[in-house]
């Protein structure tokens, strides 16, 4: 069997203090010599770096130093220097992450520090680059921030879990989301435990993957609620009929998907068409050049068409004001082609698409803003229910007058001077239709949250009301949950004085992941009352070629072992 390579280790480190890891697991970079000079250690390990000593080129650069500092600069000291070293390589690496720099502008900060603070012993040794502050998060700074989640875990009686999928072109990226009360951390918590890449999407690998991650955690028996997007894959739609084919718990998931319903009561399909133009141009370098030619030849400005997933709700907004921007050189052009596809050929053929369009719009515009609202991580069952009744009420007063913006009514207008009459009477039906299909649709997924509206004085948007508390402390007496109105009494109390001067304080229900609520500030200060973690970040174990080596290593003592047993 061929010989195995040395490493530079934490050990050979230690014993060679003038060397620091290379550019990879086999050299070490001198420290004393010109800045570049790697030494390979994976002939003889400690006898390539003792030869390097000996050299010349070596002996001559001490000589050099030696005029205008002593040795000892050479060697990162032991104590509060080495703290103090890591500390500002872990702080730095925290604040790339936090304010999503790239790790590639550490290549500069790590010189520039040098530069900026020529006095400092510390911007001496700094030398976290690209590669060393992406293992310093990887290796420590990540590990360390779910062991403390896990920590915090460990107390908890119930958790709600949730999840939602992210796309990077062929990779499915889930990360799994809990949430629970802790009232000596201020309230609601959210901590990100698991971030993993699946083969697919479908329900059964996603609810496989939910389950392994809370048995894993010691959880399964906590959760208590699962949230997600309220696609069939999570829920399985109004009826519930389909069991075992969604992702389904306790919690109803917040109604995402309601404008789609009243959408498909029009006779165009938006959603298709929306995609089926972004298809046919962004990959298609030639037909996104001809297309650039009708918008000058329109007189406006290209713009990339948008992409809308059907899972992801939030995109079809962006998706319709862009098609609008572009809508006449979009028609001119799909109009003028000899063999366009035939749906877009037959939708800008259609005398009334871009009105169906504004249409949309308009009632979008109206769904996006309170998706958004409902999206923030801090959103309690109360406020979503208050967003839902908003909804539901702004519908309500849409319907009843049969509303359409300015701009629709100016353009049926136009039309019925152009004598179609009977198109834009069927536009009418259309927006009275769409208004019913998605109030039919709300009323359904809020019935299941009527019993939660014992709870919605919660929500401290005014100063509890008794009678409010008292029908809650009846409610949970049914459900088993006792609690002790006269002490509850002087609570509220307590509660109301405050909530008068205090409910509209932005800071009163903020939430966090993770680290997410330190400043870098005070990371800087995490870290230096850490010295497990300032270990994680000086060590070699960080890098990722560190961990494989040991594995490697185990792997080749337990076959030797086994060589010995037989």
């Amino acid at each position: 069997m061929p010989k195995r390579k040395c490493s530079f280790t934490d050990e050979l480190q230690k014993k060679f203090p003038t060397y620091r890891p290379g550019r990879d697991k086999w050299e070490a970079e001198c420290t004393v010599c010109k800045a570049g000079t790697y030494v390979s250690v994976s002939n003889k390990g400690a006898g390539d770096l003792k030869a390097h000593m000996d050299t010349e080129k070596h002996k001559k650069a001490v000589r050099g130093e030696s005029s205008s500092a002593k040795l000892t600069e050479f060697f990162v000291r032991s104590g509060k220097t080495e703290d103090a070293v890591n500390t500002a390589e872990g702080a730095m690496a925290f604040h790339t992450v936090k304010h999503h720099n790239s790790y590639r502008s550490m290549n500069c900060t790590s010189t520039l520090l040098k530069k900026a603070f020529p006095d400092s012993d510390i911007a001496k040794k700094f030398s976290s680059a690209r590669t060393k502050t992406e293992a310093i998060v990887n290796g420590a700074i990540a590990p360390q921030s779910v062991e403390v989640t896990h920590e915090a875990l460990k107390e908890i009686q119930y958790c709600g879990v949730s999840t939602d999928g992210s796309n990077h072109g062929a990779v499915k990226i889930f990360p799994v989301i809990i949430q629970y009360f802790d009232w000596k951390k201020g309230g609601v918590q959210t901590k990100l435990i698991e971030v993993k890449d699946t083969p697919n999407e479908t329900a059964e690998t996603i609810a496989k993957y939910l389950t392994e991650t809370l048995a894993k955690n010691n959880l399964s028996e906590k959760c208590i609620v699962f949230t997600g997007d309220n696609c069939n894959t999570n829920f399985g739609g109004i009826r519930r009929d389909e069991a075992g084919k969604n992702v389904f718990a306790n919690l109803k998931s917040l109604l995402q998907n309601k404008t789609l319903i009243g959408a498909g009561t029009i006779e165009i399909d938006i959603e298709n068409i929306i995609f089926k133009i972004y298809q046919y141009f962004h990959i298609y370098t030639v037909r996104t050049e001809s297309l650039k030619e009708y918008c000058d030849f329109v007189e406006i400005d290209y713009r990339r068409m948008l992409s809308h997933s059907k899972t992801r709700w939030l995109s079809l907004f962006p998706s319709i004001e862009r098609m609008l921007q572009m809508f006449p050189a979009l028609k001119a052009y799909f109009l003028s082609q000899q063999k366009p596809p035939i749906a877009l050929k037959r939708f800008f053929e259609n005398d009334f698409a871009e009105i169906y369009l504004w249409h949309m719009h308009t009632l979008m515009s109206m769904f996006h803003t309170h998706i958004q609202e409902m999206e923030q991580e801090n959103m309690s069952i109360m406020e979503v229910k208050k967003i839902l009744n908003n909804i539901h009420t702004i519908l309500l007063q849409r319907k009843s007058n049969n509303y359409m913006s300015l701009k629709v009514k100016g353009l049926l207008a136009q039309k019925r001077k152009d004598g179609l009459d009977k198109g834009c009477d069927q536009f009418c039906a259309d927006v009275h239709g769409m208004y019913s299909a998605c109030l039919e649709y709300l009323e359904k997924w809020m019935t299941p949250m009527e019993e939660f509206s014992t709870f919605m004085w919660m929500d401290l948007s005014e100063p509890p009301n008794w009678n409010d508390v008292e029908a809650c402390i009846k409610h949970l007496g049914e459900k088993g949950v006792s609690v002790d109105d006269v002490k509850c009494f002087d609570q509220v109390t307590n509660l109301r004085k405050f909530t008068e001067t205090c409910n509209h304080d932005e800071e009163f229900s903020g939430l966090q992941y993770n680290f997410k609520d330190m400043s870098c500030k005070d990371f800087h200060a995490y870290l230096l009352s850490n010295r497990k973690l300032l270990g994680k970040i000086s060590s070699t174990a960080k890098y990722g070629w560190a961990n494989k080596e040991d594995e490697e290593e185990k792997q080749d003592e337990e076959e030797k072992q086994d060589e010995e047993d037989n």
